[in-house]
């Protein structure tokens, strides 16, 4: 097979995960996939202390962080519209929900948003994956959040609105970076205000 990335010819190496445990190929070569940067920071919740969300989300788990190699993967994936990069991360995004007990709920796109982007890459992060997946909540403003600030994103009217009932259980929210964290807290404090038990999150990358 080729590396998506790079396109060099490259074979995968089989293990007992794979055999016995139907763990998802690499679809990246080993030199391309050594440039992202597996993620070791925590996540800090203070800043969302006295404010609406605190305790709306009770743990983030982000896979990779945001150095050049992802940079370029995101603007190749999201903005590029090169849907099969998706496959590059299945395997890793497969393990990480495996941890996890709950209801995966990605965090949607605008509608608006979506018709120009034709796909939802967060979305299409779990189809390939293989990780089954719930639609809990609607976005409800167009706005981009990205050039916003943490204060200007929380003193945001909530971003989402909950579109089925909401049971008293586990929920893992998927988005695809998490930079100041707003957007998690929104959907969050939505899912624990209609009921949640528990709200945890994961994102491939922490900005």
């Amino acid at each position: 097979m080729n590396c998506l990335l790079c396109g060099t010819p490259f074979q995968s190496t089989p293990t007992w995960s794979k055999l016995f445990l139907y763990e998802l190929d690499s679809s990246t070569c080993t030199k391309c996939f050594g440039k992202f940067e597996i993620s070791e920071s925590t996540i800090d919740f203070t800043d969302f202390l006295g404010t609406p969300y605190e305790g709306a989300v009770d743990s983030v788990f982000c896979l990779y962080t945001y150095n050049e190699a992802m940079k370029e993967y995101l603007h190749q994936y999201k903005f590029l519209q090169d849907f099969a990069l998706a496959k590059v991360f299945a395997g890793k995004l497969q393990h990480a929900f495996q941890a996890k007990e709950g209801i995966v709920v990605p965090i949607p796109m605008h509608p608006e948003k979506l018709v120009f982007r034709t796909f939802s890459q967060v979305d299409e992060l779990l189809n390939v994956a293989q990780i089954s997946y719930q639609q809990f909540l609607i976005k409800t403003k167009a706005e981009a959040q990205g050039k916003k600030t943490k204060k200007e994103r929380l003193k945001t009217t909530n971003l989402f609105e909950a579109i089925q009932t909401i049971e008293a259980t586990n929920y893992i929210l998927f988005d695809d970076i998490y930079t100041t964290g707003a957007t998690i807290h929104h959907a969050a404090k939505v899912l624990k205000d209609a009921g949640a038990k528990r709200v945890d999150a994961i994102t491939l990358i922490k900005g």
